[in-house]
Protein backbone atom coordinates (compact mmCIF):
# COMPACT_ATOMS: atom_id res chain seq x y z
CA UNK A 1 0.00 0.00 0.00
CA UNK A 2 2.18 2.80 0.76
CA UNK A 3 4.45 1.78 -2.58
CA UNK A 4 0.80 1.93 -4.25
CA UNK A 5 0.39 5.37 -3.22
CA UNK A 6 4.28 6.92 -3.50
CA UNK A 7 4.37 5.31 -6.77
CA UNK A 8 0.82 6.86 -7.99
CA UNK A 9 2.39 10.30 -6.47
CA UNK A 10 5.12 10.34 -9.05
CA UNK A 11 3.33 8.99 -11.96
CA UNK A 12 -0.12 10.58 -11.49
CA UNK A 13 0.35 13.22 -8.69
CA UNK A 14 -1.25 14.33 -5.59
CA UNK A 15 -4.34 15.23 -6.93
CA UNK A 16 -4.81 11.40 -7.47
CA UNK A 17 -4.55 10.73 -3.95
CA UNK A 18 -7.79 10.42 -2.00
CA UNK A 19 -7.69 12.56 1.46
CA UNK A 20 -4.16 14.11 0.13
CA UNK A 21 -4.92 17.44 2.01
CA UNK A 22 -6.03 15.87 5.02
CA UNK A 23 -2.89 13.82 5.53
CA UNK A 24 -0.95 16.32 4.32
CA UNK A 25 -2.00 18.42 7.34
CA UNK A 26 -1.93 15.41 9.30
CA UNK A 27 1.23 14.35 8.34
CA UNK A 28 3.50 16.72 10.88
CA UNK A 29 1.49 16.99 13.72
CA UNK A 30 1.98 12.62 13.68
CA UNK A 31 5.63 13.48 12.90
CA UNK A 32 6.24 15.59 15.80
CA UNK A 33 4.52 13.37 18.55
CA UNK A 34 6.52 10.46 17.03
CA UNK A 35 9.58 12.32 17.56
CA UNK A 36 8.34 13.63 21.14
CA UNK A 37 7.91 9.63 22.01
CA UNK A 38 10.99 8.47 21.05
CA UNK A 39 13.13 11.66 22.31
CA UNK A 40 11.28 11.22 26.16
CA UNK A 41 11.66 7.58 25.63
CA UNK A 42 15.24 7.74 26.69
CA UNK A 43 18.11 5.10 25.38
CA UNK A 44 17.85 1.41 25.25
CA UNK A 45 20.21 -1.07 26.49
CA UNK A 46 21.97 -2.46 23.66
CA UNK A 47 23.86 -4.94 25.72
CA UNK A 48 22.93 -8.89 25.90
CA UNK A 49 24.14 -11.58 28.64
CA UNK A 50 23.17 -14.90 29.00
CA UNK A 51 21.49 -14.80 32.47
CA UNK A 52 20.39 -18.54 32.78
CA UNK A 53 21.30 -20.12 36.28
CA UNK A 54 21.67 -16.36 37.67
CA UNK A 55 20.04 -15.61 40.72
CA UNK A 56 18.46 -12.43 41.59
CA UNK A 57 17.05 -10.96 45.00
CA UNK A 58 13.93 -8.44 43.43
CA UNK A 59 12.12 -5.99 45.87
CA UNK A 60 9.31 -4.37 44.42
CA UNK A 61 9.15 -6.56 41.50
CA UNK A 62 5.02 -7.25 41.63
CA UNK A 63 4.22 -3.62 40.15
CA UNK A 64 5.60 -0.89 38.54
CA UNK A 65 9.65 -0.61 37.45
CA UNK A 66 10.14 -3.74 39.40
CA UNK A 67 7.41 -5.77 37.69
CA UNK A 68 8.84 -4.82 34.26
CA UNK A 69 12.76 -6.03 35.59
CA UNK A 70 11.33 -9.09 36.84
CA UNK A 71 9.16 -10.29 33.72
CA UNK A 72 12.61 -9.30 31.27
CA UNK A 73 14.87 -11.55 33.68
CA UNK A 74 12.24 -14.31 33.60
CA UNK A 75 12.34 -14.68 30.11
CA UNK A 76 15.98 -14.42 30.05
CA UNK A 77 15.96 -17.63 32.83
CA UNK A 78 17.15 -15.79 35.37
CA UNK A 79 16.08 -17.81 38.74
CA UNK A 80 14.42 -14.93 40.53
CA UNK A 81 13.13 -14.52 44.24
CA UNK A 82 10.42 -11.46 44.51
CA UNK A 83 10.17 -10.34 47.91
CA UNK A 84 6.28 -9.98 48.83
CA UNK A 85 4.89 -8.67 51.99
CA UNK A 86 2.26 -12.04 52.59
CA UNK A 87 2.64 -15.34 50.74
CA UNK A 88 -0.96 -15.99 51.48
CA UNK A 89 -1.99 -13.24 49.32
CA UNK A 90 -4.11 -15.01 46.89
CA UNK A 91 -2.99 -11.81 44.47
CA UNK A 92 0.64 -12.74 45.34
CA UNK A 93 0.06 -16.80 44.29
CA UNK A 94 -1.55 -15.65 40.88
CA UNK A 95 0.94 -13.06 39.89
CA UNK A 96 3.85 -15.43 40.70
CA UNK A 97 1.86 -18.73 38.56
CA UNK A 98 1.23 -15.50 35.66
CA UNK A 99 4.83 -14.40 35.49
CA UNK A 100 5.99 -18.15 35.30
CA UNK A 101 3.29 -19.16 32.32
CA UNK A 102 4.16 -15.83 30.63
CA UNK A 103 8.21 -16.59 30.55
CA UNK A 104 8.00 -20.25 30.79
CA UNK A 105 10.04 -19.62 33.16
CA UNK A 106 9.52 -21.87 36.35
CA UNK A 107 12.40 -20.35 38.94
CA UNK A 108 10.47 -17.72 40.26
CA UNK A 109 10.01 -17.81 44.35
CA UNK A 110 9.01 -15.20 46.57
CA UNK A 111 9.57 -15.28 49.88
CA UNK A 112 7.80 -12.58 52.66
CA UNK A 113 9.70 -9.62 53.28
CA UNK A 114 7.74 -6.99 54.46
CA UNK A 115 9.67 -3.69 53.84
CA UNK A 116 7.35 -1.80 56.29
CA UNK A 117 8.63 -3.91 59.11
CA UNK A 118 12.19 -4.48 60.19
CA UNK A 119 11.55 -7.42 62.09
CA UNK A 120 10.28 -8.95 58.67
CA UNK A 121 13.20 -7.84 57.07
CA UNK A 122 15.44 -9.28 59.80
CA UNK A 123 13.54 -12.60 60.08
CA UNK A 124 13.59 -12.56 55.75
CA UNK A 125 17.52 -12.27 56.13
CA UNK A 126 17.87 -15.27 58.57
CA UNK A 127 16.19 -17.49 56.77
CA UNK A 128 18.13 -16.64 53.84
CA UNK A 129 21.81 -16.81 55.97
CA UNK A 130 20.25 -19.92 57.93
CA UNK A 131 21.68 -22.66 55.79
CA UNK A 132 24.30 -25.53 55.67
CA UNK A 133 25.55 -23.83 52.56
CA UNK A 134 25.90 -20.47 51.17
CA UNK A 135 23.02 -19.65 48.79
CA UNK A 136 23.68 -18.29 45.63
CA UNK A 137 23.32 -14.38 44.87
CA UNK A 138 24.04 -12.94 41.41
CA UNK A 139 22.15 -9.28 42.40
CA UNK A 140 20.33 -7.37 44.40
CA UNK A 141 17.38 -5.25 42.91
CA UNK A 142 15.95 -2.53 45.18
CA UNK A 143 13.03 -1.13 43.08
CA UNK A 144 10.51 -0.73 46.16
CA UNK A 145 9.98 2.33 47.16
CA UNK A 146 6.86 4.65 49.01
CA UNK A 147 5.77 7.86 47.08
CA UNK A 148 3.10 9.54 49.34
CA UNK A 149 1.26 12.61 47.21
CA UNK A 150 0.48 16.12 48.62
CA UNK A 151 -1.53 16.97 50.80
CA UNK A 152 -1.52 13.88 52.75
CA UNK A 153 -0.54 13.91 56.55
CA UNK A 154 2.38 11.80 58.06
CA UNK A 155 1.95 8.11 57.51
CA UNK A 156 3.99 5.51 59.86
CA UNK A 157 5.34 2.32 59.48
CA UNK A 158 4.92 -0.48 62.14
CA UNK A 159 8.57 0.79 63.57
CA UNK A 160 6.57 4.01 63.77
CA UNK A 161 8.99 5.97 61.46
CA UNK A 162 7.80 7.95 58.31
CA UNK A 163 6.85 5.46 55.63
CA UNK A 164 8.75 7.17 52.56
CA UNK A 165 12.24 7.35 54.74
CA UNK A 166 11.14 3.89 56.75
CA UNK A 167 10.71 2.04 53.11
CA UNK A 168 13.15 3.97 50.33
CA UNK A 169 16.25 3.97 53.00
CA UNK A 170 15.91 2.45 56.18
CA UNK A 171 14.52 -0.85 54.57
CA UNK A 172 16.78 -0.94 51.97
CA UNK A 173 19.76 -0.14 54.09
CA UNK A 174 18.73 -2.90 56.61
CA UNK A 175 18.34 -5.74 53.87
CA UNK A 176 21.43 -5.40 52.51
CA UNK A 177 23.23 -4.50 55.59
CA UNK A 178 22.11 -7.69 56.95
CA UNK A 179 22.73 -9.82 53.31
CA UNK A 180 26.22 -8.46 53.36
CA UNK A 181 27.50 -11.74 54.41
CA UNK A 182 25.84 -13.74 52.20
CA UNK A 183 26.83 -11.42 49.45
CA UNK A 184 30.79 -11.48 50.55
CA UNK A 185 30.91 -15.38 51.04
CA UNK A 186 30.00 -15.62 47.33
CA UNK A 187 32.70 -17.59 45.24
CA UNK A 188 35.38 -14.73 43.91
CA UNK A 189 34.88 -15.22 40.21
CA UNK A 190 30.81 -14.58 40.58
CA UNK A 191 30.17 -11.09 39.19
CA UNK A 192 27.52 -9.65 41.80
CA UNK A 193 25.88 -6.03 41.45
CA UNK A 194 23.30 -4.22 43.58
CA UNK A 195 21.18 -1.72 42.32
CA UNK A 196 18.95 0.67 43.91
CA UNK A 197 16.94 3.20 42.49
CA UNK A 198 17.11 6.88 42.64
CA UNK A 199 15.30 9.64 41.10
CA UNK A 200 15.64 13.23 40.18
CA UNK A 201 13.87 14.31 43.83
CA UNK A 202 17.31 13.91 45.57
CA UNK A 203 17.76 17.36 44.30
CA UNK A 204 14.89 18.47 46.92
CA UNK A 205 16.25 16.10 49.52
CA UNK A 206 18.30 17.45 52.79
CA UNK A 207 20.61 15.26 55.24
CA UNK A 208 19.89 16.47 58.85
CA UNK A 209 22.50 13.76 60.99
CA UNK A 210 20.59 14.86 63.78
CA UNK A 211 17.21 14.29 62.73
CA UNK A 212 17.71 11.42 60.22
CA UNK A 213 13.93 9.69 60.61
CA UNK A 214 12.04 13.44 60.00
CA UNK A 215 10.85 12.71 63.66
CA UNK A 216 11.85 16.18 65.07
CA UNK A 217 10.61 18.55 61.80
CA UNK A 218 7.22 19.25 61.00
CA UNK A 219 6.00 17.04 58.45
CA UNK A 220 5.81 18.48 54.96
CA UNK A 221 1.96 18.12 53.80
CA UNK A 222 2.16 20.34 50.46
CA UNK A 223 6.03 19.43 49.90
CA UNK A 224 6.21 15.93 50.72
CA UNK A 225 8.81 15.60 48.29
CA UNK A 226 11.70 17.23 49.93
CA UNK A 227 11.08 13.79 52.41
CA UNK A 228 11.14 11.36 49.52
CA UNK A 229 14.12 13.40 48.05
CA UNK A 230 16.02 12.92 51.03
CA UNK A 231 15.25 9.33 51.20
CA UNK A 232 17.00 9.14 47.93
CA UNK A 233 19.53 11.12 48.66
CA UNK A 234 20.35 9.32 51.92
CA UNK A 235 20.40 6.02 49.63
CA UNK A 236 22.72 7.29 47.28
CA UNK A 237 25.27 8.14 50.34
CA UNK A 238 24.67 5.03 51.79
CA UNK A 239 25.26 2.56 48.23
CA UNK A 240 28.79 4.47 47.93
CA UNK A 241 29.77 3.67 51.93
CA UNK A 242 28.72 0.04 51.30
CA UNK A 243 30.67 -0.30 48.41
CA UNK A 244 33.88 0.79 50.44
CA UNK A 245 33.04 -1.24 53.45
CA UNK A 246 32.67 -4.33 51.15
CA UNK A 247 35.76 -3.49 49.77
CA UNK A 248 37.54 -3.37 52.46
CA UNK A 249 36.67 -6.62 53.82
CA UNK A 250 39.65 -9.37 54.05
CA UNK A 251 38.34 -12.73 53.04
CA UNK A 252 39.56 -15.93 54.72
CA UNK A 253 41.07 -16.67 51.26
CA UNK A 254 42.25 -13.46 51.00
CA UNK A 255 40.87 -12.57 47.70
CA UNK A 256 38.78 -9.78 46.63
CA UNK A 257 34.89 -9.96 47.15
CA UNK A 258 33.66 -9.31 43.60
CA UNK A 259 30.55 -7.14 44.72
CA UNK A 260 29.72 -3.98 42.53
CA UNK A 261 27.01 -1.73 43.95
CA UNK A 262 25.14 0.71 41.78
CA UNK A 263 22.66 3.73 41.87
CA UNK A 264 20.25 3.99 38.47
CA UNK A 265 17.94 6.65 37.75
CA UNK A 266 15.40 4.95 35.25
CA UNK A 267 13.98 8.49 34.56
CA UNK A 268 10.36 10.00 34.73
CA UNK A 269 7.88 6.90 34.04
CA UNK A 270 3.78 6.28 34.27
CA UNK A 271 4.44 4.25 37.00
CA UNK A 272 2.03 3.36 40.16
CA UNK A 273 3.77 5.95 42.16
CA UNK A 274 3.66 9.03 39.63
CA UNK A 275 0.19 8.08 39.36
CA UNK A 276 -0.47 8.51 42.88
CA UNK A 277 1.61 11.37 42.79
CA UNK A 278 -0.15 13.35 40.08
CA UNK A 279 -3.70 12.45 41.37
CA UNK A 280 -3.07 13.30 44.94
CA UNK A 281 -4.34 10.14 45.94
CA UNK A 282 -8.07 11.40 45.53
CA UNK A 283 -10.39 10.61 42.75
CA UNK A 284 -10.97 14.11 41.33
CA UNK A 285 -7.14 13.86 41.10
CA UNK A 286 -7.34 10.74 38.77
CA UNK A 287 -9.98 12.00 36.90
CA UNK A 288 -7.33 14.83 35.92
CA UNK A 289 -5.09 11.94 35.66
CA UNK A 290 -7.16 10.22 33.04
CA UNK A 291 -7.42 13.58 31.34
CA UNK A 292 -3.82 14.92 30.78
CA UNK A 293 -2.63 11.10 30.67
CA UNK A 294 -2.41 11.63 26.84
CA UNK A 295 0.48 14.50 27.31
CA UNK A 296 1.48 11.81 29.75
CA UNK A 297 1.76 9.26 27.48
CA UNK A 298 4.12 11.15 25.41
CA UNK A 299 6.77 12.74 27.81
CA UNK A 300 6.69 10.03 30.52
CA UNK A 301 8.65 6.76 29.89
CA UNK A 302 6.76 3.28 29.96
CA UNK A 303 8.47 1.26 33.06
CA UNK A 304 9.77 -0.92 30.46
CA UNK A 305 11.50 1.85 29.14
CA UNK A 306 12.65 3.00 32.63
CA UNK A 307 14.06 -0.32 33.32
CA UNK A 308 17.03 -0.32 30.32
CA UNK A 309 18.95 1.39 32.68
CA UNK A 310 18.49 -1.39 35.10
CA UNK A 311 19.22 -3.87 32.15
CA UNK A 312 22.32 -2.00 31.36
CA UNK A 313 23.71 -1.84 34.89
CA UNK A 314 23.24 -5.60 35.15
CA UNK A 315 24.16 -6.68 31.55
CA UNK A 316 27.19 -4.19 30.69
CA UNK A 317 30.36 -6.18 30.55
CA UNK A 318 32.67 -3.57 31.31
CA UNK A 319 31.69 -3.36 34.81
CA UNK A 320 32.51 -6.86 35.03
CA UNK A 321 34.91 -7.26 38.58
CA UNK A 322 34.88 -3.62 38.52
CA UNK A 323 34.37 -3.46 42.72
CA UNK A 324 33.04 0.30 42.11
CA UNK A 325 30.46 2.14 42.70
CA UNK A 326 28.48 3.78 39.30
CA UNK A 327 25.61 6.03 39.19
CA UNK A 328 23.87 5.19 36.20
CA UNK A 329 21.33 7.09 33.80
CA UNK A 330 19.97 6.85 30.52
CA UNK A 331 22.23 3.53 30.01
CA UNK A 332 25.43 5.39 30.62
CA UNK A 333 27.90 6.06 33.98
CA UNK A 334 27.57 9.63 34.94
CA UNK A 335 30.45 10.85 36.44
CA UNK A 336 31.35 11.87 40.12
CA UNK A 337 31.94 15.11 38.95
CA UNK A 338 28.81 15.80 37.72
CA UNK A 339 26.65 14.51 40.99
CA UNK A 340 24.30 17.23 41.37
CA UNK A 341 24.75 17.22 44.87
CA UNK A 342 27.69 17.42 47.35
CA UNK A 343 26.97 15.17 49.58
CA UNK A 344 27.35 12.19 47.06
CA UNK A 345 30.94 13.54 46.95
CA UNK A 346 31.49 13.25 50.85
CA UNK A 347 32.99 10.68 52.10
CA UNK A 348 32.73 11.82 55.68
CA UNK A 349 29.47 12.37 55.67
CA UNK A 350 28.71 9.21 54.73
CA UNK A 351 30.47 7.32 56.79
CA UNK A 352 28.63 9.31 59.73
CA UNK A 353 25.49 8.48 58.33
CA UNK A 354 26.11 4.83 57.60
CA UNK A 355 27.25 4.32 61.51
CA UNK A 356 24.34 6.66 62.96
CA UNK A 357 21.37 4.82 60.83
CA UNK A 358 22.64 1.25 62.21
CA UNK A 359 22.63 2.44 65.64
CA UNK A 360 18.71 4.10 64.61
CA UNK A 361 17.99 0.86 63.14
CA UNK A 362 19.59 -1.01 66.29
CA UNK A 363 17.17 1.24 68.93
CA UNK A 364 14.22 1.11 66.67
CA UNK A 365 14.51 -2.80 66.89
CA UNK A 366 14.74 -2.98 70.28
CA UNK A 367 11.56 -0.91 70.41
CA UNK A 368 9.93 -2.77 68.12
CA UNK A 369 10.99 -6.17 70.05
CA UNK A 370 9.67 -5.11 73.67
CA UNK A 371 6.14 -3.68 72.00
CA UNK A 372 5.54 -7.19 70.64
CA UNK A 373 6.33 -8.73 73.99
CA UNK A 374 4.19 -6.52 75.19
CA UNK A 375 1.12 -7.40 72.83
CA UNK A 376 1.83 -10.90 73.43
CA UNK A 377 1.47 -10.89 76.76
CA UNK A 378 -1.74 -8.77 76.48
CA UNK A 379 -3.49 -11.52 74.15
CA UNK A 380 -2.36 -14.42 76.12
CA UNK A 381 -4.11 -12.78 78.78
CA UNK A 382 -7.32 -12.09 77.22
CA UNK A 383 -7.50 -15.90 76.26
CA UNK A 384 -10.10 -17.73 77.31
CA UNK A 385 -9.36 -20.06 80.55
CA UNK A 386 -9.81 -23.44 78.47
CA UNK A 387 -7.19 -22.15 76.16
CA UNK A 388 -4.86 -21.21 78.49
CA UNK A 389 -5.04 -24.55 80.72
CA UNK A 390 -4.37 -26.42 77.27
CA UNK A 391 -1.89 -24.10 76.31
CA UNK A 392 0.07 -24.98 79.67
CA UNK A 393 -0.90 -28.68 79.65
CA UNK A 394 0.59 -28.92 75.92
CA UNK A 395 3.84 -27.58 77.31
CA UNK A 396 4.27 -29.79 80.69
CA UNK A 397 3.19 -33.17 78.42
CA UNK A 398 5.17 -33.06 75.19
CA UNK A 399 3.80 -36.91 74.63
CA UNK A 400 0.28 -35.34 73.50
CA UNK A 401 2.61 -34.09 69.85
CA UNK A 402 2.86 -37.29 68.99
CA UNK A 403 1.74 -37.65 65.67
CA UNK A 404 2.62 -38.32 61.62
CA UNK A 405 3.92 -36.07 59.75
CA UNK A 406 3.17 -36.58 56.45
CA UNK A 407 6.08 -36.23 53.29
CA UNK A 408 6.03 -37.09 49.59
CA UNK A 409 6.16 -40.79 49.66
CA UNK A 410 6.68 -41.89 53.51
CA UNK A 411 5.20 -41.16 56.87
CA UNK A 412 7.63 -39.95 59.51
CA UNK A 413 6.98 -40.63 63.14
CA UNK A 414 7.51 -38.12 65.36
CA UNK A 415 9.29 -39.39 68.96
CA UNK A 416 9.02 -36.79 71.91
CA UNK A 417 12.38 -35.54 73.03
CA UNK A 418 12.21 -36.68 76.39
CA UNK A 419 11.32 -40.40 75.50
CA UNK A 420 13.36 -43.14 75.63
CA UNK A 421 14.22 -44.86 72.29
CA UNK A 422 13.61 -48.45 71.47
Amino acid sequence: MPLHIIGTILVEGTDKVPYWNQIKAITPVVLSIASLKYYFAGARNNWERDLHGKVYIITGGTSGLGASCAKELASRGAQLVLLVRNLKDQWVIDYIDDLRESTKNFLIYAEECDLNSLHSIRKFATKWLDTTSIRRIDGIICSAAECLPRGKFRKLSEDGIEKQIAINYLANFHLLNLLSPALRSQPPDRDIRIIMISCLSQVFGKIDLNDILWEKKRYPINKPWKVFGSSKLMLGCFAQELQRRINKYERNDKLPCNVSVNVVNPGMMRSPSTKRFISFGTLIGLLFYILIYPLLWIVLKSTYQGSQSIFFTLMNGELTHSKKFHFIQECSIVNKQKFSRKELNDEELQKKLFDKTKDLIKDIEKKSAIERKKQKILQNKNKPLKEKLKSKSNANNPSVNLGFQRTSKTFLFLIPKNSETL
